[in-house]
């Protein structure tokens, strides 16, 4: 299957506003909420191997290497769990993360991982469509 540029447009603004949103992530001390020792100095060094994935599976997109669908499957659930994620610690009525641009942010995410689902869905079931019209009919026995 392969990515329509729609979907790689996808890609890279999802990729870019979960990247933001890290950012935002900082200076919430997000860090807390996962009760993660180290503080901003772990926090940091986990992102490291975060934003390599991200990059290098926008580098699979752009490319139209096979492993494209698959990274772009992983952005878009990454996108969806951070929503949910943080709408539920929302919820529960913390304070971090209301701000308006950290909202934007989770809704941005939340509108671009579900168009990115929807659309990698789309397409999946178009190749599968259209492979079963390709394919030479059976012989029977």
């Amino acid at each position: 299957m392969r990515l329509t540029r729609t979907l790689e447009w996808l890609y890279l603004a999802n990729a870019v506003v979960l990247l933001v949103h890290q950012m935002d992530a900082a200076y919430w001390q997000e860090w807390q909420l996962f009760h993660l020792p180290g503080g901003l100095t772990l926090y940091l060094v986990l992102n490291v191997p975060i934003v390599l994935l991200v990059l290098a599976g926008y580098g699979a997109v752009v490319a139209r290497r096979s492993s494209a669908v698959a990274y772009s499957w992983g952005l878009a659930a990454a996108g969806l769990f951070a929503v949910a994620f943080h709408a539920a610690y929302l919820l529960a009525g913390h304070t971090a993360f209301r701000a308006p641009a950290s909202l934007a942010l989770l809704a941005d995410t939340a509108l671009l991982s579900g168009a990115q689902a929807v659309l990698l869905l789309q397409a999946r079931r178009r190749a599968m469509a259209s492979h079963e019209t390709s394919s030479p009919p059976h012989a029977s026995a």
